[in-house]
């Protein structure tokens, strides 16, 4: 097993390489760190009509600092590339807006119900709503509107 020495003038994502691969453990850094110190390190020696993935391939087995890096990734917990962000789901009011009156007027019950039933969550009372029978037309109202929210999908 090879130690490598960690030198005060080594990029920070090189000493923490070195110590990954000395401890056989992560100091904290995630696969994506490493496989980013990858890429870039790939892009720097790639040489003319070289593909990124043959100069990573190259990088990976041929170049002393790729091959720390990838033993490092390898050690690494997570994922090599981070999933992107998704955004964060409409609140139910803006929700029933952009769903349509029908929607809106019944989020407008369930809100009115949990206010009057504070043990209920939001969307229990929204159930209650959406089933008690006296919403039967509020019910075929909103079943229109999703109807016609997944044919403007299906026909642009």
């Amino acid at each position: 097993m090879e130690f490598y020495k960690v030198l005060p003038n080594d990029p920070p994502i090189l000493m923490f390489a070195k110590i990954a691969v000395n401890q056989g453990r992560s100091p904290g850094l995630e696969k994506d760190a490493f496989y980013d110190a990858i890429m870039k390190r790939a892009d720097d020696l790639r040489a003319d009509g070289e593909s990124h993935q043959q100069a990573f391939a190259k990088t990976i087995t041929e170049d002393e600092t790729g091959r720390l890096l990838y033993k490092a990734m390898k050690i690494a917990p997570g994922q090599e590339v981070k999933p992107s962000p998704q955004p964060a789901p409409p609140s139910p009011e803006a929700a029933a807006k952009l769903l349509g009156p029908a929607h809106a007027r019944l989020h407008s019950q369930a809100v009115d119900h949990q206010r009057a039933n504070p043990r209920l969550s939001y969307e229990s009372a929204y159930s209650r709503m959406y089933t008690a029978p006296d919403n039967a037309g509020l019910r075929a109202e909103i079943n229109r509107e999703h109807l016609a929210a997944s044919m403007a999908v299906v026909h642009g």
